[in-house]
């Protein structure tokens, strides 16, 4: 009788450790995706910052000269009163 239960709990370890290594092959994986569909989450989300970038670049750029100054006034007034605030 005692044999049969070693053999069960034999068995059961074997089962369980078969069972284990499939899961974890197969979390390996999704992992994989994940972090591929994270990476491109990343890349466009440079991107986007990049053409915002450009964007605000080539409008202050088209400006004359007397607005780019007032735009630079009012810039800095806003960030003092954004520091005051917060």
């Amino acid at each position: 009788m005692s044999v049969m239960k070693l053999l069960k709990k034999l068995l059961w370890i074997i089962c369980l450790v078969f069972v284990s290594t499939g899961v974890m092959a197969q979390s390996s994986s999704a992992t994989k995706a994940q972090r591929k569909a994270d990476k491109k989450k990343e890349l466009l989300k440079k991107k986007a910052e990049k053409a915002d970038r450009k964007a605000i670049k080539k409008h202050k750029k088209i400006q004359t000269k007397d607005v780019r100054k007032r735009m630079k006034k009012h810039r800095r007034k806003s960030d003092r009163e954004t520091y005051r605030r917060g």
